[in-house]
């Protein structure tokens, strides 16, 4: 079976990637995929105000895309159970050609691993004449193993010592000791004998007849009788392979879990044919093998709303990039074979996905409808910003009539849910909430955006964001770290810059605040349309200044 599609915005991924995840991701399995959308990071206030209005479930939580256990491993492995015997362990090891398996409690955890090497150490570890006869005995195994008929239940505790009566009765009490099982055919003396001499269980071959004096004999000393229909040697073996696989099991063994990386992983496999994958508790979830491991796929990855690999979700680069959906500009997401490159200059990706869903005939649901409404209202500040296009209004009139939605008191209601928790939130979560990273010509660019109604709440917090913006730079290495303060009512923008603040102004054409690290600027919304466009120009400016 294939793997699953993963479709997954940006880094921290906000109102627009979640909602172009969702709804391309239903799209995939309106046309037969198994898709999943997915997210980064943790969920924002206004992106879970519209999951709840509509009822959708939050998408799968991605870190990383890099390949796991869970992506490769086995599930519904055969195991065995620690208290089952050992024909049965070696049985399942046969039919289902496996060289080892995991041995469980009651609870489903790994208490060790069976190996057929440990099974044909039974016959070759210890051939001392004395000690080759000792089985650890338990009863309802030995019955099972036997296929016997129990004719009498017994009270002696058996011990580990087994004994073939293949002698004379008087002979025979010599070499029994309590406890001991013996195995004979139907001669009324020796079967005697042994339930005289101590013995706590005997096992009659060949489905002889065994004496009523014998039976009465066991009932009153307690001596559990069992009769097989196998001959003696063939019920030898098998007794030997009655005892508990827990007698014989590896408890000393590795194993790893459904989150652990294939990459850290595989030296352990290097040493070992299979692993036992197991959860937090112990319990066996699966099973990894070397085969596994050659066989394994890279996850299947769709990216909306971005095309940048500083931006995608941590190990893009051993991921199967099967398409790309963004409104950005084209960046450094390279791809090992052709894909399906969908880029257009639209106000927000939900636009495009929108465009999607009428080239394959698929209709929208009120759900996906709902949430590409919020993404694409969130992304043009309610159809206002400059990224705004023709376009985007006609999906958003198109979105509103699926939802019933009005678009000014639904954006409004968004944004107000996205300022809920501002005072709450760390001056790091304010920066990096809705945060992506640019490269141009090898400068580091870092710019943070918030959109709000109600801008003064930021603005008076400044000084300790510009402390963080510093204290990122320092540990991120970026050259330059804006942050934008976008005023929605008024269209306008305070920008918080840290590192080259006066190549910042000059190429905004803005003063500089009395601080030294501010501008306020009329008309600058977007950071898309307006603010990267701008780097390279930033960028020459900084060279201008080292150069002077």
């Amino acid at each position: 079976m294939a793997q699953p599609i993963y479709v997954i915005g940006h880094k921290q991924s906000d109102l627009d990637s979640i909602a172009s995840a969702y709804a391309y991701a239903r799209l995939l399995q309106a046309q037969g995929e198994e898709a999943v959308p997915a997210r980064h990071g943790v969920i924002k206030p206004e992106v879970r105000f519209v999951l709840e209005r509509y009822g959708v479930e939050p998408p799968e939580a991605l870190e990383d895309v890099y390949l796991q256990v869970r992506d490769v491993m086995r599930r519904g492995v055969i195991s065995i159970h620690i208290d089952q015997p050992l024909l049965e362990a070696g049985r399942l090891l046969q039919e289902h050609n496996r060289r080892a398996m995991p041995v469980i409690d009651d609870e489903g955890r790994v208490r060790g691993i069976i190996a057929i090497e440990d099974l044909a150490k039974l016959f070759f570890k210890d051939l001392d004449p004395q000690a080759v006869n000792r089985v650890p005995l338990e009863r309802d195994n030995l019955v099972r193993v036997l296929h016997g008929r129990v004719l009498v239940e017994g009270r002696r505790k058996l011990g580990n010592r087994i004994l073939v009566g293949a002698m004379q009765a008087a002979t025979m009490r010599e070499y029994l000791e309590p406890g001991c099982l013996v195995v004979l055919g139907d001669r009324e003396d020796a079967q005697l004998a042994a339930i005289e001499a101590g013995a706590a269980a005997l096992v009659i071959t060949g489905d002889l007849l065994v004496s009523e004096r014998t039976l009465t004999a066991a009932r009153k000393q307690g001596v559990l009788v069992i009769s097989t229909a196998y001959h003696t040697f063939t019920a030898v073996r098998l007794i030997n392979l009655s005892m508990k696989t827990s007698e014989i099991m590896n408890r000393d063994f590795d194993s790893c879990r459904p989150e652990d990386l294939m990459s850290e992983v595989q030296p352990l496999l290097a040493r070992h044919r299979s692993l036992p994958v197991l959860d937090d508790e112990g319990r066996l979830v699966g099973y990894l093998s070397r085969t596994d491991m050659l066989n394994a796929r890279p996850r299947r990855i769709v990216l909306v709303d971005h095309n940048e690999r500083a931006q995608a979700v941590d190990g893009i680069e051993e991921a199967e990039l099967l398409a790309i959906i963004d409104h950005h500009r084209i960046a450094d997401v390279h791809t090992s074979k052709p894909i399906m490159f969908r880029a257009e200059p639209v106000g927000c990706t939900g636009t495009i996905i929108v465009s999607l869903y009428h080239e394959a005939g698929v209709p929208i649901s009120r759900e996906a409808a709902g949430l590409l409404l919020a993404g694409l209202l969130y992304d043009t500040l309610i159809l206002r910003s400059p990224t705004t296009t023709e376009r985007d209004e006609q999906v958003a009139a198109e979105l509103a009539e699926l939802t019933g939605e009005d678009l000014e008191t639904y954006g409004q209601a968004i944004f107000a849910a996205a300022a809920s928790d501002l005072n709450e939130r760390s001056p790091e979560a304010l920066l990096t909430a809705d945060f992506k990273e640019y490269t141009v010509s090898g400068l580091r660019f870092a710019i943070g955006t918030v959109e709000t109604a109600t801008p003064s709440v930021i603005e008076q917090r400044s000084a300790e964001l510009l402390e963080t913006m510093r204290h990122l730079s320092q540990e991120r290495n970026y050259s330059v770290f804006l942050f934008m303060i976008v005023d929605i009512i008024n269209m306008r923008c305070r920008l918080l810059v840290h590192g080259g603040e006066q190549a910042v102004a000059s190429a905004l054409g803005a003063p500089l605040g009395d601080d030294g690290h501010s501008l306020e600027v009329e008309g600058l919304v977007s950071r898309k349309k307006q603010l990267v466009p701008l780097l390279g120009r930033m960028r020459s400016l900084l060279q201008e200044r080292v150069r002077s």
